[in-house]
């Protein structure tokens, strides 16, 4: 603390000196004076060269884009220009007085300003690969953020966790690095470091579904601009923090001299965009006779009909409304945006939903001349009520061991010839056939009592505020101090009532569960920007950063109530308490030294250098310093010489970067010996949870791009192609144990690879007056390769061994037996390798005989044959987006789409098991029959005959969706309120997906369906109006 007070009083002394010795130097009279406007918006441009033509005299507008400069002559020319405006030139005369110069904005696509790591860039002097969100995007994506960057940028791949409403999604780019550390990016809002990952909002409490992303708590509104750094020249100035490429989010701003009111209400509905295909009760019925379980005769059959559709009674069709209000505006000196939402989605399956209230408030001032304070504070409160899953909260055995996943699930698996009301509309919790979880001496769950009266709710409270201040000490240096502080805290409750599937073998069981994290960090830049004899551009950035983030959480459990009213709100009534888990409270620190060069000569050769230096707490000492240098150069080749009359090329530049980044996303004390609670038995115990590791070391990626900017009749057409390369190594992961140890224990063990090609394609098709469309494709490649596991061959993950970690293959790669066939009458069985059965009879299934303990097939069928079957991996992802404006209409539509990544479909092989007492899919109604046997589905007694995974469950997960189509009309302001807008607009999103996987979704993530919440289909209607 001592540090960070000295660090303080040291920024405050430099800005009191700095702003001291600027007044003093501005005592001095100069001949022209003048402000710099920018013509459309007449908003000062701060920092916009002003020059004497044919003159070394120069200097930079201050925060009001005012200037002052002297000339040896009169009349003088003064050049004016300003990153992302075109240059204009104007002649003064001496004692003509202020004059003001309007800029125009430079459309061209290399001109464009980009936001980077603590800073901005043109375009054209980039190196590094960087990737802007569409403003189309950004102004017709107004449900979630995640929604803003699926199939919008080339090389991000968004998959959704699940179609509950408030989940979040897997967002990788460029693949992932890592098996145990996180593979997430980071996310710099506004300056300052998100802190997003999902585990943040888990207070550890099992029993609940789903958890709210930290994501949705920004506000798709308050987005002024999203980009996206890919490679290393980009994202090496974040080090340890940049291996898995930076989202940059820019809220938005108030403008000078407009005072604005915006509201915007959207309503919707939404609907299960798929059912899957069960089994009727006299379907059911037939099935129960050829297991030879039960005998229905065939008038019982015929009055069963089709039952109850129990799939159809847990779904519904659901709702969304949201309200937007900001106000903002600004005079010479200060800009605010005060900005409120309120968001509420009913999902839709029965009592599942997501309510938000969230608030924002940004304000920046000018306190003295070239002296600027900002602030910003973001509050959000987020209720998500989500399915309740079969895990135990209480660590007794469960419906999960069955296949059962969730309350949907559960409903696919009831025997539709089970009613789910009795005559008087009370739930049915009978069950004459009875089996294991679904009933317990005769009673029964019911999944639509289940999800109206279980609880798996969330409730996510989070407070960011940030500030910073800004002094510019002399022409083209700025001190800026940037500072926040955020506060995330979540309490989950959970309760299953005792007429539930989980209540039933606890009596009844509840938990509550809290956490709280909190993160500050602070940061002190100084930046100096200068143009030496017109043809040198010289950018320089040093900085200290130090950021630190602390979280503690604790779950109470109970169960066997004698009173279920209070649900989860009197945990002492139950008879069995279980003693509160509290892990300990953890606690990291980063302290962090940054660099940065960037370089431009006569506007063609460019580059960029950076270092970072970063030391973490998460490693023990000795390993807690990780260094991540980088160097990015491009040739803007349209500027030379014999390329200036190639009219048509409007922009050719070639990038290559090299550099290191690194990965500390993992626990705060992963290198110490730890501890946990255990229940066993009713009872706590101390067992050790890390085994530690004092050799604990950083986990860095080496990365090398080329890339190609492409702009042809003035940027009409502009293409982008990036081709890289990404080397992960000493992968950070949990390994084994010896059989006498308990825990696990973090270790580094080897590299992954990845390697692939991007293309993005800009396109403005027409541009009349009244008219204009505009076209985006991407195409991405990306290849996964494990390259080395250090001393393991290889190793098995999951409950069922469904995943291998393998040198030469991907992660999350699928491992299992090869499917062959179906035994058929008249084959010889005694050439067919046996089986746990023994030998294969027809109608049973037929495995390929791979292997065996000497390598080589051996006749029988077991865990040696099993190879990789696939992997979770696209081989390509694609998007395309088009907004086309006539006159007042506006159209926008989206697609996106995968290709060549597969899915294990757990939820498919559990119900293509027929099993007692449970439904099934209608796959079975196919089942192999001798009358039937031109089928891939076994006979009905002897399904299966391992707990492996096979080839079968493993789908190609290709699809192309229709993400979004919007249509919108803009009426014409009326002259007695010239100032008003006025739009309505209709939008559908996830109109139609073409896929052959036969799940619910082909977005699944970490590629294993285990039945998730649907993905819906919504239709929704809204009015925009600003005055």
């Amino acid at each position: 603390m001592v540090k960070i007070i000295t660090f303080i009083q040291c920024t405050i002394y430099v800005l009191i000196f700095s702003i001291h010795s600027s007044v003093f130097a501005q005592q001095n009279s100069l001949s022209i004076r003048g402000q710099v406007l920018d013509k459309k918006t007449n908003e000062p441009l701060i920092g916009a060269n002003v020059s004497i033509a044919n003159d070394k005299t120069g200097t930079v507008s201050d925060t009001k884009g005012k200037f002052v400069l002297s000339s040896k002559s009169f009349p003088a020319t003064i050049s004016v220009s300003y990153l992302g405006y075109q240059t204009s030139r104007i002649s003064v005369e001496e004692n003509s007085g202020a004059v003001t110069v309007f800029l125009l904005e430079d459309m061209s696509v290399l001109n464009e300003v980009v936001i980077v790591g603590y800073g901005t860039q043109r375009r054209k002097e980039l190196t590094g690969s960087v990737s802007s969100v569409s403003q189309s995007v950004l102004d017709h994506v107004t449900i979630t953020f995640d929604e803003m960057l699926g199939g919008a940028v080339a090389g991000l791949n968004v998959t959704q966790d699940s179609g509950q409403p408030g989940a979040g999604s897997s967002i990788r780019i460029r693949g992932g690095n890592s098996i145990n550390a996180n593979n997430d990016p980071l996310y710099v809002v506004d300056g300052f470091i998100f802190y997003c990952d999902n585990s943040s909002t888990k207070t550890g409490l099992g029993g609940i579904e789903s958890n709210i992303s930290p994501l949705a708590s920004l506000n798709p509104a308050d987005i002024e601009s999203i980009e996206v750094l890919k490679d290393v020249s980009a994202t090496a100035i974040y080090g340890s923090r940049g291996a898995n490429g930076v989202i940059i989010v820019t809220t938005k701003k108030g403008k000078r001299g407009n005072n604005n009111v915006n509201y915007q209400y959207i309503t919707g509905t939404e609907r299960s965009a798929k059912k899957l295909k069960l089994l009727n009760a006299s379907q059911w019925a037939e099935l129960q006779n050829d297991l030879g379980i039960r005998s229905f005769d065939q008038s019982t059959i015929a009055r069963l009909g089709t039952g109850s559709d129990w799939q159809n009674a847990v779904l519904q069709t659901g709702s969304t409304q949201t309200h937007e209000l900001s106000f903002s505006g600004g005079d010479n000196v200060s800009r605010y945006l005060i900005s409120g939402n309120y968001t509420k989605e009913e999902g839709i399956i029965i009592h599942t939903d997501f309510e938000r209230f969230s608030g924002r408030v940004n304000f920046e001032r000018e306190l003295l001349p070239n002296f600027t304070v900002g602030v910003t504070v973001t509050a959000s409160n987020s209720t998500q009520n989500s399915l309740t899953t079969f895990e135990s909260v209480a660590y007794n055995s469960s419906p999960y061991s069955y296949g059962i996943s969730n309350s949907l699930t559960y409903a696919l698996y009831v025997p539709p010839v089970l009613p789910i009301y009795n005559e008087d509309g009370s739930y049915n919790f009978t069950n004459p056939y009875e089996h294991g979880y679904l009933s317990i001496g005769g009673k029964a769950a019911n999944p639509v009592a289940d999800l109206t009266n279980s609880v798996g709710q969330s409730i996510n409270t989070s407070l960011l505020g940030s500030f910073y201040a800004k002094y510019t000490i002399a022409q083209g240096l700025v001190a800026k101090l940037n500072a926040g502080t955020s506060i995330n805290h979540t309490t989950q409750n959970f309760f299953a009532p005792s007429t539930s599937a989980l209540g039933l073998a606890d009596v009844g069981i509840a938990g509550i569960g809290n956490k709280r994290h909190k993160a500050w960090q602070m940061e002190y830049t100084l930046d100096y920007t200068q143009t030496f004899k017109k043809n040198h551009f010289l950018n320089l950035l040093a900085g200290y950063t130090i950021e630190q983030t602390a979280e503690n959480s604790i779950t109470s459990v109970a169960s066997h109530f004698t009173n279920e009213e209070l649900k989860f709100n009197n945990l002492p009534a139950g008879n069995v308490i279980y003693p509160p888990i509290t892990p300990y409270p953890s606690e990291s620190t980063l302290n962090s030294l940054l660099g940065r060069v960037n370089y431009s000569l006569l506007g063609r050769y460019n580059l960029t250098a950076t270092f970072r230096a970063d030391r973490s707490s998460r490693f023990a000492s000795g390993h807690r310093w990780g260094y991540f240098p980088s160097v990015g150069v491009s040739w803007n080749i349209n500027e030379e010489g014999f390329l200036k009359d190639a009219k048509v090329l409007s922009a050719l530049k070639l990038r290559l970067t090299a550099g290191t980044v690194g990965n500390q996303e993992i626990g705060d004390y992963e290198y110490r010996l730890t501890y946990e609670a255990k229940k066993y038995n009713g009872t706590t115990a101390y067992v050790k949870s890390n085994l530690g590791n004092d050799y604990l070391g950083w986990e860095t990626t080496v990365q090398y791009n080329a890339g190609i900017d492409v702009g042809v009749l003035k940027d009409r057409l502009v293409l982008v192609g990036d081709v890289y390369y990404k080397k992960t190594s000493d992968l950070l992961f949990e390994a084994p144990t010896s059989l006498t140890e308990a825990g696990t224990q973090l270790e580094n063990i080897g590299n992954v690879t990845n390697k692939g090609v991007e293309f993005a394609l800009n396109a403005t098709i027409i541009d009349v007056k009244d008219f204009t469309w505009n076209v985006s494709a991407i195409l991405a490649r990306n290849i996964n390769t494990i390259t080395n596991l250090g001393k393991y061959d290889s190793i098995l993950l999951g409950r069922d061994q469904e995943e291998v970690l393998q040198t030469g293959e991907a992660l999350g790669s699928f491992y299992g037996l090869i499917f062959n066939g179906i035994v058929q009458n008249g084959e010889d069985v005694s050439l067919l390798p046996t089986t746990t059965f023994g030998t294969p009879q027809p109608g049973d299934l037929k495995f390929a005989d791979v292997s065996g303990s000497t390598g080589k097939p051996d006749g029988k069928i077991d865990g040696y044959d099993r190879v990789v079957l696939g992997n979770n991996q696209p081989d390509f992802t694609y998007g395309f987006s088009s907004s086309l404006v006539f006159k007042g209409f506006d159209l926008f539509v989206s697609l996106q789409g995968s290709r060549g990544n597969q899915i294990y479909n757990h939820l498919r092989r559990f119900l293509e098991r027929p099993r007692d007492s449970y439904n099934a899919s209608k796959a079975l109604l196919d089942r192999w029959t001798e009358s039937n046997p031109s089928t891939i589905v076994p006979n009905a007694k002897r399904s299966y005959p391992y707990s492996f995974l096979d080839s079968r469950y493993v789908e190609d997960a290709s699809y192309l969706r229709l993400k979004n189509i919007t249509l919108g009309y803009t009426l014409s302001p009326i002259k007695q309120t010239p100032g008003v807008k006025l739009r309505i607009f209709a939008s559908a999103r996830n109109l139609f997906t073409l896929t052959t996987y036969k799940g619910y979704d082909p977005e699944v993530a970490r590629g294993i369906d285990l039945g998730i919440y649907p993905t819906a289909r919504t239709f929704s209607a809204g009015v925009s109006l600003s005055f």
